[in-house]
């Protein structure tokens, strides 16, 4: 994850004025109107994203301090964390419209999504990242949790042997994930026992 650049817009945005300078009939330079780019789409995407990514930030820290709170405290803490996935989403839903190319913001839409409880957004908003970039390492491996935690679980394994050849890291990072989700028991309760008892063994296999 992370940041998208605006330089470029906003180097525009301040060179403008300077930049539309021209000499009329008489030679008096004058000047036209800098560009109206507040309606640019790929602007309006990435200053989305840029702010959607630091409201996650901020909330992914929000979540790692509550994990020393208990009671009152810790509930607080667990609403304020959904309140800034959500407002984080808003911003990431926000550039994805804007700019239906940009993967990243989709793949963003999909993690807060699912943080969030909704599931179905989430896979699609992955699945749109990954039409757009299908070896997008980071989206492979949010969509192989999200298939864990829905317990799709041979789509979460041909996810991970698909990151070991392609992506190592992300491999590792999925493992992990993987161990976290049945260590916390927070796989769907529908699934069968069966199917999960033979899922935590190959898990616990790697």
């Amino acid at each position: 994850m992370q940041r998208i650049p605006v330089f470029s817009v906003i180097a525009l945005l301040v060179l403008a004025p300077a930049a539309f300078a021209v000499p009329d009939a008489d030679g008096n330079v004058t000047s036209t109107p800098a560009p109206d780019l507040s309606s640019d789409a790929a602007m309006k995407a990435r200053i989305n994203y840029n702010v959607g990514f630091e409201g996650f930030e901020k909330t992914k820290n929000l979540e790692l301090e509550g994990a020393s709170l208990s009671g009152a405290q810790a509930r607080d803490n667990e609403a304020a964390v959904k309140a800034g996935f959500a407002e984080a989403r808003t911003h990431f839903r926000a550039a994805a419209s804007a700019d239906p190319n940009m993967k990243e913001a989709w793949n963003m839409v999909g993690y807060t999504s699912r943080r969030l409880g909704d599931y179905e957004e989430s896979l699609a908003a992955y699945d749109k990242a990954l039409k757009l970039a299908p070896d997008y390492p980071e989206a492979i491996e949010y969509r192989a949790e999200l298939f864990v935690l829905t317990g799709r679980f041979a789509d979460a394994k041909a996810a991970y042997a698909s990151l070991l050849k392609s992506s190592p890291s992300y491999a590792g990072t999925l493992k992990g994930s993987m161990r976290d989700f049945i260590k916390s028991r927070q796989i769907v309760p529908t699934v069968a026992a069966a199917d999960r008892a033979a899922f935590e063994n190959w898990v616990a296999s790697l």
